[in-house]
Formats: C-alpha cells, sequence, structure tokens
C-alpha cells in the first residue's frame, strides 16, 4: 500500500511538471501594454517614430506580459517597416491588430503579407486573446460620408468569414476572454465630438458582432481609433480605448495603457502620459 501511494505521488508531481507552463494552472495576474495609433509617416505627427521609440523604453521598463498594437500603425509600407524595426526592441511578445489606415476596404491581402493574420486568437497565461479586424465590419473610406458607406462584395465575404470564425472561438478552461481591435461600437457619451460614423462601428456588423461578444462572454475589449485615452461600458462591456503615441485631434496627453488582469477576468487599466520635447 505504501508503494502504491509513494507511486501516485510521483505521478501527480511528473504530471505538475509536464503542465508547469500551462495557462489552465496560473491564477496569478498578468499585465498587458496597449500601443495604437502610431500612424508612422502621419503627416499631422512628425515625431511619431521618436514618441514610439520613447513608449517602447517606457514598456520595457514596466516588463509586461504582452503587448499589443490596436491598429493604425503606419501609412504606407515603408513606414510599416519602420514601426516594425522600432517594435523590435521590446523584450515582451507583440501583436498586431489592424486599423482603418492599414486595412482599407480592398487590400486586406497587403496588410496580411507584412503582419500575418489579420483576425487570430493567442494566449498569455489565463487569459486568451480575439484579436478582431474591425476594418471587415464596415467600410472607413470615406472620412466625410454622413452614413455609412456599403462594403464591396468581396469584403463582405471576408467580413462574413470572419465573423463565422469568432462564432467559433471557445475560451480554453479556466480561462478568460478579451477583445482586440481598432474601431469602438458607439461614442462615449459626446465623445469624440465628431459624429460622422467614420468614428464608430455601424449596424448591422456592430449587432452581429455584439451578439457574438456576448455569446462568447467577453467583458472587455481593448481598442484605440479615437487618439484619446477612455474607458466606458456599453451592452455590458468594458471598453478600454488607447491614446495614441502619434497626435491629438480632440486634446489629451499621448502616451499607452497598461491593463492589469487579474485571475478572475477583472481589468484595470492605467494610463501611462508619454513625456515629449
Amino acid at each position: 500500500m505504501r508503494v502504491f501511494r509513494l507511486r501516485l505521488l510521483e505521478i501527480v508531481f511528473l504530471v505538475l511538471i509536464a503542465f508547469a507552463g500551462s495557462p489552465f494552472l496560473c491564477s496569478a495576474q498578468i499585465t498587458v501594454a496597449q500601443l495604437s495609433d502610431t500612424h508612422l509617416g502621419e503627416k499631422r505627427a512628425p515625431n511619431a517614430a521618436d514618441n514610439l521609440r520613447r513608449a517602447v523604453e517606457m514598456i520595457n521598463a514596466r516588463a509586461p506580459d504582452a503587448v499589443v498594437l490596436s491598429g493604425d500603425i503606419g501609412e504606407d509600407d515603408e513606414q510599416w517597416e519602420q514601426a516594425k524595426t522600432i517594435l523590435k526592441d521590446l523584450q515582451a511578445p507583440l501583436y498586431y491588430a489592424p486599423g482603418n489606415h492599414d486595412v482599407h476596404t480592398s487590400d486586406v491581402q497587403k496588410y496580411r503579407a507584412q503582419f500575418g493574420p489579420d483576425y487570430y486568437r493567442f494566449q498569455v497565461k489565463q487569459v486568451t486573446f480575439l484579436v478582431i479586424d474591425s476594418e471587415l465590419l464596415g467600410n472607413y473610406e470615406t472620412y466625410e460620408a454622413k452614413s455609412p458607406p456599403p462594403l464591396p462584395s468581396n469584403t463582405s465575404g471576408e467580413s462574413k468569414r470572419m465573423l463565422k470564425w469568432l462564432k467559433h472561438q471557445r475560451p480554453f478552461p479556466g480561462s478568460v476572454m478579451i477583445g482586440i481591435q481598432h474601431i469602438p461600437p458607439i461614442r462615449d457619451n459626446d465623445f469624440p465630438p465628431d459624429t460622422k460614423p467614420y468614428w464608430v462601428m455601424s449596424d448591422p456588423y456592430r449587432s452581429h458582432e455584439i451578439d457574438i461578444l456576448h455569446k462568447l462572454n467577453v467583458k472587455d475589449m481593448l481598442v484605440g481609433h479615437w487618439h484619446n485615452a477612455r474607458v466606458y461600458n456599453w451592452e455590458g462591456i468594458n471598453w478600454h480605448v488607447a491614446p495614441a503615441t502619434s497626435w491629438l485631434p480632440w486634446g489629451g496627453e499621448l502616451g499607452f495603457d497598461m491593463h492589469t488582469i487579474a485571475a478572475d477576468g477583472t481589468v484595470t487599466t492605467e494610463f501611462v502620459p508619454l513625456p515629449v520635447d
């Protein structure tokens, strides 16, 4: 009997060793840095590259478990390459989500060739992250449009494929699920002060996505696009809007977000201002 117990303890010990790196056995909090709207090459942001370098240094000093960049990386291929070169200095794993300056209504393949999939999932300890291409959920080509333009037929097909993928995602046992995309779903009261549909998602795409997020029990989404740090709740989901590192269309401060995610999935967001000369 004593030999049996010793053998059983040995087996349990070996199983624990084998799964020591498993996210399902980890209950510690994690930290994720969120960059957004870096806009390298934007004429209104002549210091965008230097600001991004400074942000990388500040993020490394905080030693997060992961870094996400929630879109509007750069204005062309050359600026994408420059951004990637600067971001190679990050010491934590980096995950990209596309913005409307990165993916337009007919060129998602160009983005995929540079950065890989525009929608996918990744795991950081006990947290499952879903990266969503919000540019497949609306047409943001025309800034001045007073009503949401439709998606071209080929992009509409891409949109349906992504929503089908999203619908079939499930968290791992013991894992919480958080989404990442560029464009918020709706204005935060009177912000942005510009009411054009360019700044938010529109139906039917918004309703389709929200319905799926509810079914997946997603409680928090990390977004950008507004260049302004905010956290607001809509449809039972907390929308964590990261600031820009590039330029400020409506005031505020440049910077990035630090998200602390507790074992129970509670997300606490700290805005970190970026010192600028």
